[in-house]
């Protein structure tokens, strides 16, 4: 029976087990270690001081869900470290152990920051992943077999000559002996020949002897954050409301950075889609902290190439397996706002081909939802004139909840809509009363009739937002309440619907098209 092969094996085949031999005429070399942080565990080791990580968001929500992935993590971090490596004049052969496998080897670069050190080469040396590999690593290479034969445990030990079909050895005696099923099998002196974790190593000239100084920067994945906004609505006339910005950093990475300092980017690069085995991520790990306000001493906002950048002062420790919560920017207090509330129905909005003629087409009736929106006004006037990353927007009447929306990454002057909601006491309906046809004349009218109530004891604006989506040459000819155009397929009319009473709307559209075009 075939069992589980030891898992030290695998990593001979990744490592290229071949014993290194100096030239005779090569400078002395020496072999120094820098552990990185250690891949993920219960307890994973943090990484050193002096790391740096810029976190790009994008892919948040599939991180922070805890999941085992199979391909590339989702999410992409930017990590620098600053290395350090006693070296002798000559040859050097210097290493990092314990790198994390989520990181693209392939785009792994070590940099000298002194004069008179060079970079001859590098190796990414990955540890064991499967057992297939095993086979493949021991070939050429002296094994121990257990077997059962005739119902006696037995064990041979000798040259893995082939792993087709069972296992080839080559004996000691001269035998060839073919094993079809085995219980047991192990490479002798594995431990010399087999790398226990990840590893980077390099080979490194200098100059002189003395301490060496580097940076090693890589991207990889498993590390994603998006915006948390804390919006609460002040009491008092009119609408204003205070605004907490604040990062959440998902961390499925498989290693623990303590003590870096973070830059989060609001933006997504396009990245290369390449099949890399990586960890599975454990998720059990740290609840996240009450952000805590940094009074005078705030994240800075800059421009990244075609992003905003926020660089976080101070250190942070971002847990493998965690959602760390950190400060974004300072509250800012009494921003202009708008509360509104609006209806639609739910019809998909694209760009028909040709006119489309058919009666059943754009017919949703009943009763429709009465959202409740808050508008941020963005303007020089306002405490809100800045960029805003995306993420999710809570908010809050005083200490009452309202709900939340998700906000896109928003330029500095844009409009703000935030959707929190479906009212209470205001319903709609929406009723179409009329459709005609004339393909003699190229035409075409739908008319439509939307009754609003309002159980409020106040009066209450209600915008009623209609979709015109059956061709893209259209005009509204008739209407109970003066229309506007939203955009290409969409026009828009305020009501006020009274007290404990109701309103309706009611319009006519009509659609016109070329001599040539056939609906």
């Amino acid at each position: 029976m075939h069992r589980a092969l030891p898992l030290l094996a695998l990593a001979c085949s990744m490592a290229g087990c071949t014993r290194e031999q100096a030239s005779p005429s090569a400078a002395p070399q020496s072999d120094r270690a820098d552990p990185l942080p250690v891949a993920a565990s219960r307890s994973p080791q943090a990484a050193q001081p002096g790391t740096h990580l810029t976190i790009y968001s994008g892919d948040y929500e599939q991180l922070a869900a805890g999941a085992d992935f199979q391909g590339p993590a989702p999410g992409f971090v930017l990590v620098e470290r600053a290395l350090k490596y006693t070296l002798k004049s000559g040859v050097n052969r210097i290493s990092a152990t314990g790198v994390p496998r989520a990181m693209d080897a392939e785009a792994v670069t070590l940099r000298p920051l002194g004069a008179g050190i060079g970079i001859l080469s590098q190796r990414y040396i990955a540890p064991p992943k499967g057992s297939r590999d095993v086979l493949a690593a021991a070939a050429g290479r002296r094994v121990t077999v257990e077997h059962t034969s005739g119902g006696a445990k037995q064990t041979d030990t000798g040259t893995l000559v082939s792993a087709s079909d069972g296992l080839t050895l080559a004996l000691n005696d001269g035998r060839i002996k073919v094993i079809r099923e085995y219980d047991n099998f192990s490479l002798v002196e594995a431990e010399a020949l087999i790398p226990q974790q990840a590893a980077l190593q390099w080979t490194v000239q200098s100059a002189k002897s003395g301490e060496g100084r580097f940076e090693l920067s890589y991207p990889m994945g498993g590390m994603a954050w998006r915006a948390e906004y804390l919006a609460t609505l002040v009491p008092g006339g009119g609408c204003r409301l205070d605004l907490d910005g604040a990062a959440l950093v998902a961390n499925r990475s498989g290693v623990t950075f303590g003590d870096a300092r973070l830059t989060l980017v609001a933006g997504q690069p396009a990245r290369e889609q390449r099949q890399r085995e990586e960890f599975g991520y454990d998720a059990a790990a740290s609840a996240a902290p009450e952000m805590q306000q940094m009074a005078g001493n705030v994240p800075q906002e800059r421009t990244s190439g075609e992003y905003h950048a926020y660089e976080l002062p101070g250190g942070f420790e971002i847990a493998n397996g965690s959602t760390e919560r950190v400060p974004l920017f300072a509250r800012l207090n009494d921003v202009a706002c708008e509360r509104a509330y609006e209806t639609t129905p739910e019809i998909g909005l694209w760009e028909p081909p040709q006119p489309l003629i058919e009666p059943g087409f754009n017919n949703q009736t009943g009763p429709q939802p009465v959202k409740s929106t808050v508008s941020l006004n963005k303007d020089k006037a306002s405490a809100l004139d800045r960029a805003l990353p995306g993420g999710r927007v809570r908010v809050f009447d005083g200490r009452d909840f309202l709900g939340e929306s998700t906000l896109a990454h928003t330029p500095k002057g844009a409009q703000i809509r935030l959707e929190v909601g479906t009212a209470f006491d205001l319903t709609a309906e929406r009723e179409r009363t009329a459709f005609r046809v004339d393909r003699a004349g190229r035409t075409m009218t739908e008319s439509f009739s939307i009754t609003l109530k309002n159980a409020k004891p106040i009066a209450t604006p209600v915008l009623v937002v209609e979709p015109i989506p059956r061709w893209s040459a259209w005009e509204i000819v008739d209407s109970s309440v003066p229309a506007k155009k939203r955009d290409a397929h969409r026009a828009e009319f305020e009501v006020t619907v009274p007290a404990n009473g109701e309103a309706r709307v009611t319009y006519t559209a009509r659609y016109r098209w070329a001599p040539g075009i056939r609906p």
